[in-house]
């Protein structure tokens, strides 16, 4: 196996754990920060929002300078923010930091990737992605659950705490592995816009923002609704977050696959219908059971909807990079951006949810931007079956006529 690989993969283990430890701790920080659950919701939907804009500007700034370089650094402003994180009690100086965070997260994340892809064989490239995605699915089967499990002996600073000790192990990879001179990018921000402008990598990314806010209208608040709706508090969430992140683990790895194997656009269109099916059936479980029933199907839904919503991942990465050869750092870049508008979005949409309606119809919801991300993206694929394909001309060249 390729070691570079896996050196990004460590740097994707603690970035995912450092980016979405907030929501198992949620109502520890809400009540440690003196805010309310809804408001401390705010930290991942500041996260994202930074992370979507500053992604693409930064990812130009620092595209012509060396893949370590920029690798090393990011880890390294990443982990000191989490540090500052650790030792703050105010909620703003906690804000502050996870903007922080996110900046060096939206550096790391879309160079990994593209270091990935630029090492990979193009048969190879869907799993060399689903590798170094698999760096953040592991982080929900061991660094989330055990963020979650520790406030209770620590409190929400040593969650922090840990992710700025992986972060520092991370590094230590990265140098020892990472080779210098790999593959950079030296597009400009203009060109950038330019790609986003293209008429199949805008729907492509619309699939991704729409799928992504589904996903996270309900895990933003993933504490509180297996809270209410199964009695899923302490050690058992984290033992459920563990369920989790099992399903996001095998389908990354089973959506690389499937992306070689079947393609990217059906593979995609398979992984959206289920996750807007076990979103559905979430809600529905929680309108229909008590929480003394429903604390047996719910983790498997949970289970199903992790695995698709992390399937996807590789398939659509694949597909960018195919539709923007010249420019594939900067489609992945954008991905990204987009990736993290949708987290955004799903935060801020279920934070409203949450405080009209309440915990149930968060899973209802998140099905209903399932079900929009799956007709863009069939919109996506009608376009290019309707696209003429290039004129193919036969020219008969008659032989020539003996000379007498």
């Amino acid at each position: 196996m390729d070691t570079r690989l896996l050196s990004l993969a460590g740097g994707a283990f603690a970035i995912g754990t450092g980016s979405l430890i907030v929501t198992g701790i949620l109502p520890h920080l809400a009540s440690g920060l003196a805010v309310s659950v809804d408001t401390a919701g705010l930290l991942i939907s500041i996260f994202a929002l930074a992370y979507a804009i500053g992604s693409p500007i930064l990812s130009t700034v620092l595209g012509d300078a060396d893949r370590k370089t920029v690798l090393v650094g990011a880890m390294t402003v990443f982990g000191l923010a989490n540090l500052g994180a650790a030792f703050a009690g105010d909620f703003w100086v906690v804000m502050a930091a996870r903007i922080v965070m996110a900046l060096a997260a939206g550096v790391f994340m879309p160079a990994a990737n593209a270091v990935a892809v630029a090492v990979s064989a193009p048969e190879r490239r869907g799993r060399a992605i689903a590798l170094v995605t698999g760096g953040m699915t592991v982080s929900l089967i061991l660094g989330i659950p055990i963020g979650t499990a520790v406030v209770g002996f620590g409190g929400w600073h040593l969650a922090f705490l840990i992710v700025a000790g992986l972060s520092a192990l991370s590094l230590a990879g990265l140098l020892v592995k990472l080779p210098k001179g790999l593959p950079h990018s030296t597009n400009t921000l203009r060109e950038r816009l330019q790609v986003a402008g293209r008429g199949d990598v805008l729907l492509a990314l619309a699939t991704t923002m729409l799928w992504t806010t589904g996903a996270f209208v309900l895990y933003t608040y993933i504490a509180p609704f297996l809270t209410n709706h199964a009695g899923i508090t302490g050690p058992w969430l984290a033992a459920t977050l563990v369920v989790s992140g099992l399903g996001s683990a095998i389908g990354n790895q089973l959506g690389g696959i499937a992306s070689d194997r079947f393609g990217s656009e059906r593979s995609l269109s398979v992984v959206l219908s289920i996750l807007a099916a076990a979103l559905f059936t979430a809600s529905l479980i929680a309108v229909s059971l008590p929480p003394a029933l429903a604390i047996w199907p719910i983790p498997f839904a949970l289970f199903v909807w992790s695995a698709a919503g992390w399937a996807g991942h590789p398939s659509q990465m694949s597909r960018l990079a195919a539709m923007a050869p010249d420019a594939t750092v900067v489609a992945l870049s954008l991905n990204a951006s987009a990736l993290y508008f949708g987290i955004a979005a799903g935060a801020a949409l279920g934070q409203q949810v949450m405080r009209h309606a309440g915990t149930w119809p968060l899973g209802f919801v998140g099905a209903a931007c399932e079900v929009a991300a799956l007709a863009v993206l069939f919109i996506a694929m009608r376009r290019k079956r309707r696209q003429p394909r290039p004129l193919e001309i036969d020219l008969v060249i008659p032989a020539p006529r003996p000379v007498r």
